[in-house]
């Protein structure tokens, strides 16, 4: 709900020709077939302005970076079904021969919390160790130092 939000704000933000150039934008990207996809020439005509204002929004207008890139989540966020379908061919493949993707098992694991990267730290002694004598010194020169300052009572 708070992208949908956002998404209204950053409407607000833009004009109506913006909002069109943003979904042609994005259409132009997810496009499968990249020889029949929209130049960028043509989406800034058929919104009315020139091609290098259009660059200027692609590349410095936060806004509509941030609008084009909601529209992309939007997108995605539809398509999940499908990654699911495939992440399944994976983990359960039909064949005589078929094998399972252990990458894909791994993937639906993580998915689903039952497998986590666990980190080891070790650590080792570099340098010296010191001696009891010499801890005992440091300690008796910082109560001196301890003595030294003047209490605020």
């Amino acid at each position: 709900m708070a992208s949908e939000q956002r998404k209204r704000a950053l409407e607000a933000k833009l004009t109506a020709k913006q909002r069109e150039a943003a979904l042609l934008c994005v259409e132009r990207e997810l496009a499968e077939d990249t020889q029949t996809r929209m130049t960028f020439d043509e989406i800034a005509e058929q919104v009315g302005y020139r091609r290098n204002e259009l660059y200027k929004w692609r590349t410095q207008n936060k806004t509509f970076i941030e609008y084009v890139n909601l529209l992309c989540d939007d997108f995605l966020e539809s398509k999940r079904v499908v990654v699911y379908r495939n992440l399944m061919k994976l983990i359960d493949p039909k064949g005589e021969n078929a094998m399972p993707s252990v990458k894909g098992i791994d993937l639906y694991l993580r998915r689903h919390g039952l497998l986590t990267d666990k980190t080891v730290v070790e650590t080792k002694d570099v340098g010296g160790s010191r001696s009891t004598d010499d801890i005992a010194k440091d300690i008796e020169e910082l109560d001196e130092l301890l003595a030294e300052v003047p209490s605020e009572e």
